[in-house]
């Protein structure tokens, strides 16, 4: 097959399209496998629940599975109302997206039009960069400090031309947070202007610091706010793709104008709705998660990296030079982790905890690999 690429494309498609980076997903167990013909590897790289799905996700799944023939109910009614019984709102203030990521793809078809200007981290996730490059935005990246956000710097980087800021509690791929102060501040610091403030609160469930703010409770003051949630992550259901956002009704409505029909797939729909249920499987879920993160971070210390301290289900640990022959040595050894190369973090590896059989298979896999 050819895969040489037409050559009347550049002439076609928008500079600010082919100028956008491809995003670099987590490499696949079986891809790995096929590979360096290897078995019993372990992905360790994309933040995914090392338990699974709850099991009343899966019963929900497997009862429903005969229904697949028929389209769900495109404003998914059964899982914004469980939704909505959780935050205390109504079903109104919620939209759904195939992944949170979607949601921030409609917020910027919404918001952004060719020269406007998004406010993000310079290390974080990049499909902010993404989707505001698609509509042909500039992405305004401004650098971390401390592996942390520069709330002061995002708040003088607003002009005239801003339309979305992006801000992640915790952030990926560091795992940082803000304070309740730090974050009142700068909303306080921030100019009256006609933009919206996205805080991205996918691993909020992992955080353990009280101080740290929760998006909800800024939803409907003087900025307008649109909060980020997901299913992928402590719930366990990233294959079936379910994120959520938390706003004021008339926000809501605006971004449901460009939402797709039937995004939120049925069978996930329900999935999620039996998921949210299941208290018992969070818990699980959350003291796997801070066993493993005290194992990772004591070991890590140990061989003498710099650790970024973590919020978040997973943990950054930095060296002195490129990370990625560590990373391609783990590699061969079956583990998947992340290089942060992608994310402007060339010296670094992120590390999704995982069970206590995975943590301690990575962790016997960095000493053999820092050993040579």
């Amino acid at each position: 097959m050819n895969h040489t690429t037409p050559s009347w494309l550049e002439s076609v498609i928008p500079n600010h399209i082919l100028s956008i980076p491809t995003y670099v997903p987590g490499k696949p167990i079986a891809e790995l496998e096929r590979q360096l013909g290897i078995r019993g590897a372990v992905k360790m790289a994309s933040n995914e629940n090392p338990i699974g799905p709850s099991p009343a996700a899966l019963r929900a799944l497997e009862q429903h599975l005969p229904e697949a023939n028929v389209y769900p109910e495109s404003s998914a009614p059964e899982l914004r109302e469980a939704l909505a019984l959780v935050y205390g709102l109504s079903p109104d203030s919620i939209i759904l997206g195939n992944g949170s990521d979607e949601i921030m793809q409609m917020s910027a078809h919404v918001f952004i039009r060719p020269g406007d200007e998004a406010i993000m981290g310079s290390n974080t996730f990049s499909m902010y960069r993404i989707v505001v490059e698609a509509f042909g935005g500039k992405a305004v990246r401004v650098p971390l400090k401390n592996y942390k956000f520069d709330l002061k710097a995002m708040a003088s980087a607003v002009s005239d031309r801003t339309r979305l800021i992006f801000l992640a509690v915790p952030n990926s791929p560091t795992g940082t947070i803000v304070s309740r102060l730090e974050f009142e501040t700068f909303l306080n610091d921030l100019p009256d202007g006609n933009f919206l403030l996205v805080l991205d609160e996918a691993y909020r469930e992992y955080v353990q610091d009280t101080d740290c703010p929760m998006g909800i409770d800024y939803v409907g003051r003087r900025l307008p706010v649109l909060v980020l949630r997901t299913f992928s992550k402590i719930y366990g259901l990233a294959g079936l793709r379910v994120g959520y956002g938390l706003a004021e009704p008339w926000l809501i409505e605006l971004i449901n104008r460009v939402r797709p029909p039937f995004n939120i797939n049925s069978l996930a729909q329900k999935a999620a709705v039996a998921a949210l249920g299941d208290m018992g499987h969070v818990e699980r879920s959350l003291q796997v998660t801070r066993q493993g993160m005290r194992y990772l971070q004591e070991e890590l210390v140990e061989l003498g990296l710099h650790v970024i301290p973590s919020q978040a289900n997973f943990i950054a640990f930095c060296l002195e030079n490129d990370a990625r022959p560590v990373y391609e040595g783990l590699l061969k050894e079956g583990i998947i982790v992340r290089h942060l190369g992608s994310f402007g973090m060339d010296n670094c590896i992120r590390v999704t905890v995982g069970t206590d059989q995975e943590n301690r298979k990575f962790v016997a896999a960095l000493r053999k690999v820092l050993k040579g």
